[in-house]
């Protein structure tokens, strides 16, 4: 996998530095949130997928929390890392690309995404958040955290792509895609407000 040839720049830079930023990532606190979005997800046997899974580290928590969690990543490099750390199955995918992904239509209760939405394109959000919608059964969860701004996007130097939305684009954006609003917080939790850069937001897929 570690030979995959991307042609977007961002994944292309995880690739690149796949090793740096899995370790880099993998004392990031979440567990807070998964624990929000295990309660609402709800129930046992639970079918999740971590998407932007990165070195793995949500896919540890999920995994010993008792539920069956595939992850898949842009970066071939972080999901052979991811794998190899975990046990699990994970998979490369390319969430702008159109090509077929390794699952059924339907297949999962949980979709999460942590800091993953902010290096796609707005124009793109319709697609990749209804191909999104249509991987969740009826009452499915859906996460999200990601970074708020001015409505700034665009190519960072080092050729990654950053979208810093305002908080209501994005949840229009969701909504449009046939989502309903659960909750929404501010992270990094327990920080004053103004360092509360980031928003954090749990959707449902309607039954």
């Amino acid at each position: 996998m570690t030979g995959r040839v991307t042609a977007n720049p961002t994944l292309a830079h995880y690739q690149a530095h796949a090793a740096h930023y899995a370790d880099l990532l993998a004392d990031h606190d979440s567990a807070t949130a998964r624990h929000r979005f295990l309660a609402q997800v709800g129930g046992t046997a639970l079918r999740l997928l971590d998407l932007g899974c990165g070195g793995g580290r949500d896919l540890i928590g999920f995994r010993d929390a008792g539920a069956e969690v595939i992850g898949a990543d842009g970066s071939a490099a972080l999901a052979l890392i991811a794998a190899e750390r975990t046990g699990c199955s994970v998979e490369v995918v390319d969430l702008l690309s159109t090509d077929p992904v390794p699952w059924e239509a339907a297949a999962f209760d949980g979709v999460w995404a942590h800091h993953l939405f902010f290096h796609l394109p707005s124009a793109a959000l319709p697609f990749v958040l209804s191909r999104l919608h249509g991987w969740l059964r009826p009452g499915g969860v859906f996460y999200a955290c990601d970074p708020v701004g001015d409505g700034l996007e665009g190519m960072a130097p080092d050729g990654r792509y950053l979208a810093f939305r305002r908080p209501q684009s994005w949840k229009a954006a969701v909504k449009a895609a046939g989502f309903c609003l659960i909750d929404e917080w501010r992270r990094p939790e327990g920080q004053p407000r103004y360092q509360q850069n980031w928003l954090a937001t749990l959707w449902r897929v309607p039954t």
